[in-house]
């Protein structure tokens, strides 16, 4: 039979694993790595669950730790992969078979262009995609919520701009 903690971490974990994911994508390219990552964020939640005292909002307090985990892991692993510059000879670098659906196309240049962005950018745009909300946001990245506010416009205008470039002089 289940105890009190392994019954509130899974429930947790059912009904924020998705956005946590999805976080753990803006942050690393490979979903080798994101699928680590989510795997260390789990276990830093489930580490700390006892020490959660109610001061904000649970799913702030998961995307908190979630943040921190991955800007750590981030820094990780770009030191790894500076370590690791030769590429294998003998790759498959094809294209991906049934990639062929328009939005499928659009959403995988949207991540892309996040992808693209400064750290704590990504961060926001992903949280963003997700419908957090602005005060949310600030707590867990740890800016105000009006600086918030204006990332999200210099984002949306740095995503615009990569997405659908413009000629000079239009």
């Amino acid at each position: 039979m289940k105890n009190a903690k392994e019954l509130q971490f899974e429930a947790l974990y059912q009904s924020h694993k998705d956005k946590v994911y999805r976080l753990c994508l803006g942050f690393v390219r490979e979903k080798e790595q994101a699928n680590d990552l989510f795997q260390e964020i789990l276990i830093k939640i489930w580490r700390h669950l006892d020490s959660f005292k109610g001061e904000s909002e649970i799913s702030t307090w998961i995307y908190r730790i979630a943040y921190n985990t991955a800007l750590t892991f981030a820094a990780r692993e770009k030191k790894k992969d500076q370590k690791q510059t030769e590429m294998p000879e003998n790759l498959d670098l094809s294209e991906p078979e049934n990639y062929n659906s328009e939005q499928e196309i659009r959403i995988q240049m949207l991540y892309e262009a996040i992808n693209e962005l400064p750290e704590l950018d990504r961060v926001i745009a992903t949280l963003l995609l997700e419908n957090t909300a602005y005060k949310s946001i600030a707590e867990i990245s740890g800016i105000s919520e009006n600086y918030v506010a204006v990332k999200v416009n210099r984002i949306k205008a740095a995503l615009t701009q990569k997405l659908n470039p413009q000629p000079h002089g239009n």
